[in-house]
């Protein structure tokens, strides 16, 4: 008998043994199951920056982890190694207990647990049990993420993950083309996410090959329409199976200049020598400092979400 696996978007429609798309979800003995539940492909502590989140509780860090696995297949993947399936069959450890992540957690003074480095919504049954747990010891969740959600596991991801950072990569035609996906899942959840009130930043990796000052604009507009405002646009490089050249310094700044009047407030540019400050989008005063360089430091007044200068509110959740 199949089965239809509601992890994301695609809704694999699975035979006995047969695996999704993801390489991860499995039809066994009638049921659908994650492989290798529980063995972590990547275990660390990084700065929340690094997801990238620079609106939720800047300068503080976060437990990263991954299981294996991605449900799309961008040829230009920064984490291939543990999200292609080509890859990734072999590469989990052991099983890590729910309850030691987020002990581990508490010990190394994290104030949060990030699900990222590869696809947590085809390990979303993993993801939610960690987040579950971590959340009655009073830690804040983090999914990194492609943003390919079914809905029904938006509304079962959206009470246990306190933010999101998701990649919108392209246009229709890029994702179809270089992604063997949509971009019509991503917007929809983007949407979904953003009208609950949940904290989202987003990330976009400017390929000067493929994303023209068109392409940006666009996709601008849509992420305007939908109220986002916290935007990442980072610098591609090389990787995997892509030979495109290098995003420049200078094309990043000038894609950063086009999106000025769209009325996202907090544009930043990624994997980038660019001065990563947050500036108050009414007055202009600096709010956090340069985020290249530590310790980050903020305005006091952003424990009540306030710009000192103006009282303008300023968009995330600061360290109280």
């Amino acid at each position: 008998m199949k089965s239809r696996c509601d992890f994301c978007y695609r809704h694999c429609t699975l035979d006995e043994g047969q695996s999704g798309i993801c390489s991860v979800r499995t039809l066994e003995q009638g049921r659908i199951v994650t492989k290798a539940y529980g063995h972590l492909a990547a275990l660390a502590v990084d700065p929340v920056e690094k997801k990238p989140l620079y609106h939720f509780l800047p300068g503080s860090k976060t437990l990263s982890l991954a299981m294996p696995g991605c449900n799309l297949a961008c040829d230009f993947c920064q984490n291939y190694t543990i999200s292609q399936s080509s890859y990734h069959q072999h590469q989990a450890g052991e099983a890590i207990d729910t309850a030691a992540l987020v002990s581990l957690a508490v010990e190394r003074n994290c104030p949060s647990i990030s699900f990222t480095y590869s696809e947590p919504l085809v390990w979303q049954d993993y993801m939610l049990e960690v987040a579950s747990l971590a959340k009655s010891k009073g830690l804040s969740t983090i999914m990194v993420t492609n943003g390919t959600f079914s809905e029904e596991a938006l509304e079962r991801i959206f009470p246990l993950i306190d933010a999101c950072n998701i990649d919108l990569k392209g246009d229709e035609s890029f994702y179809r083309r270089r992604c063997n996906g949509s971009a019509k899942p991503v917007l929809d959840a983007i949407e979904y996410l953003v009208g609950k009130k949940a904290h989202v930043e987003v990330t976009t990796m400017v390929m000067e090959s493929e994303h023209d000052e068109a392409h940006i604009r666009a996709l601008a507009g849509q992420l305007a329409g939908r109220g986002v405002q916290v935007w990442h646009l980072s610098r591609y490089f090389p990787r995997y199976l892509a030979t495109d050249p290098a995003t420049s310094e200078s094309y990043l700044q000038q894609m950063i200049n086009t999106v000025s009047s769209f009325g996202i407030d907090y544009v930043y540019a990624g994997n980038s020598e660019q001065k990563q400050a947050t500036f108050c989008p009414r007055c202009h005063a600096q709010v956090v400092s340069d985020r290249r360089h530590a310790p980050i430091r903020y305005d006091k007044t952003l424990k009540e979400g306030r710009c000192s200068a103006c009282n303008q509110e300023i968009y995330g959740r600061w360290p109280s």
